[in-house]
């Protein structure tokens, strides 16, 4: 090969090697590449280092690293080093998928192709609070079946061939054998103990502006004026007053006005 074909040898692989530099420019990958290989430098020194200064440490102090005291003095700082090891592994494949992907060019963004920015999520103590539950409601359902049994004459208008039970019934008319307890419904206090009417022995037991009454007892256990609690035995059941057999009467009245009790109770 002679001069010249020397020289324009020399010309022709100059000129390609400026031509794919400034591809590659244009791609952006030369800056990229760069900052990659000079992060990834700087965090290999420094993990080395870090290496270095544990091991000359280790070896200066080999009769104590491996003592009790000096264990639970590490513990104290509760330092995982694989966790940091893990940051590092994750920042160096971060650095290679972007590389890859060509998501940076000239350290800009890429301006097609341009993924959509997503929601950083806020730290647990930026986050919005959540709702507040809501309060639990004290005595949802403040009333409880007095008695077990089955209802023998529900609420509202009813016929009957006995003269002494009237067309509108103002409660519900339970079932029970003699003696069986009675409970209260709800809690409340006393507001009269009879034996006078239609109803024979009963007793009404008033909360705010809600009453229970439980009529055709055969033995009154409580007093008037004496607070009670629900669940509390405070009669017997019987066939006092108007009555065609043993049985508990039972009604709610809110203002004074009777309401059906399955509305309240399932019986």
């Amino acid at each position: 090969m002679n001069d010249h074909e020397k020289i324009k040898r020399a010309e022709e692989i100059y000129y390609r090697r400026n031509q794919r530099n400034v591809a590659m420019g244009n791609r952006g990958f030369e800056p990229r590449r760069q900052k990659t290989y000079l992060g990834s430098k700087i965090l290999l020194e420094m993990l080395i280092l870090l290496i270095l200064a544990v091991t000359v440490f280790a070896v200066k102090n080999k009769d104590y690293i491996f003592t009790q005291s000096f264990l639970e003095s590490v513990s104290k700082y509760n330092f995982n080093l694989s966790e940091k090891f893990d940051f590092i592994m994750a920042y160096w494949k971060e650095d290679d998928e972007n590389e890859e992907e060509g998501i940076f060019v000239n350290n800009q963004p890429a301006q097609e192709n341009q993924p959509a920015v997503e929601n950083i999520a806020q730290p647990q103590s930026l986050a919005q609070p959540e709702a507040a539950p809501a309060p639990v409601q004290e005595n949802q359902n403040p009333f409880v079946k007095p008695i077990e049994g089955v209802v023998t004459s529900g609420f509202g208008a009813r016929e009957s061939v006995y003269q002494n039970v009237t067309g509108n019934h103002t409660g519900v008319d339970i079932g029970a054998n003699s003696g069986t307890q009675i409970i209260a419904s709800m809690s409340g206090r006393v507001t009269q103990v009879s034996s006078e009417g239609d109803y024979g022995n009963h007793i009404r037991i008033t909360k705010d502006n809600v009453t229970t009454l439980y009529a055709h007892c055969q033995d009154i256990l409580v007093a008037e004026g004496q607070e009670i609690t629900q669940g509390q035995v405070i009669a017997t059941v019987g066939s006092t007053g108007n009555s065609t057999g043993p049985h508990l009467h039972f009604e709610i009245r809110i203002d004074d006005t009777p309401i059906n009790p399955a509305e309240k109770i399932e019986f």
